[in-house]
């Protein structure tokens, strides 16, 4: 497809999104973001309150916005979270699952409980939104684009305790290639975002000591932690026109770290 005007190529107009962990950090900035560009949203979030100061955000912006509670995990939520979205905004033509949580500890002490918890949300939520919204685009047979929050986490070994989320993170992009492939006949394009440390409630707590934040800084070459407003442009980037023929790619917003 060419554009022929090219001065729209990352307007979202017309658009609506669906961001999982739309209520805090890099989903509520996604979110805020896609609005921005002018598309409809609806905020997924394990807290309802942050879900519905976002969502509010966002019709400030003029445009609309629905905000749910959902535990990602759960196949019941996911599902009837979709069909209510769906039902108040009309369709959804953009996914991004951002959801995540970490639980950390020495891989030789990891608990099992531990382990299943971060697989279930970081993998798992993935997987359940992917697959539902996937379903809604193949029937509505407009395409779309589905973004897969990953990490660097997923690409290299880190010292911090981290054995299951690096292990979800790693099965996050492998499931974006796959659904990148199975779905292009579908013009359902699935890409994802893999971020280094950002300034997120989920990396601030081990921001406090002074040698995790030297052990990461010394791994980026920009030598900073990433703003969570910097997540917007390769977000945005994926769900427009302006990324038409890409898919099945792993977007490193990492500071340069995954260079080396």
């Amino acid at each position: 497809m060419i554009i022929s005007d090219l001065s729209g190529v990352f307007s979202l107009e017309g658009k609506t999104a669906l961001v999982t962990g739309g209520g805090q950090g890099l989903g509520g900035a996604i979110a805020e973001g896609f609005a921005q560009f002018g598309a409809d949203v609806a905020v997924v979030d394990i807290n309802q309150q942050t879900a519905d100061e976002v969502a509010a955000t966002i019709t400030g912006l003029g445009r609309k916005a629905v905000a749910f509670r959902c535990d990602v995990s759960k196949e019941d939520q996911v599902l009837k979270t979709v069909e209510s979205s769906i039902r108040a905004l009309g369709k959804i033509d953009i996914l991004a699952t951002v959801a995540g949580i970490g639980d950390r500890a020495m891989a030789e002490d990891m608990t099992m409980q531990q382990w299943k918890r971060v697989i279930d949300i970081n993998l798992t939520g993935v997987w359940l939104f992917d697959q539902a919204i996937g379903k809604h685009l193949i029937d509505r047979k407009t395409g779309g684009s589905i973004i897969n929050m990953a990490s660097i986490a997923g690409q290299v070994g880190i010292k911090t305790g981290n054995a299951n989320y690096c292990a979800s993170k790693g099965g996050v992009i492998a499931l974006t290639r796959l659904l990148a492939v199975e779905w292009a006949k579908y013009n359902i394009r699935v890409n994802a975002i893999a971020p280094v440390q950002f300034k997120t409630p989920l990396v601030l707590p081990l921001l406090e000591k002074p040698e995790t934040v030297k052990y990461f800084l010394d791994a980026i070459p920009l030598n900073r932690f990433g703003e969570v407003d910097e997540i917007v442009g390769p977000a945005v980037f994926l769900a427009s026109q302006a990324a038409s023929m890409v898919t099945g790619i792993v977007l490193n917003v990492d500071g340069g770290m995954t260079a080396q």
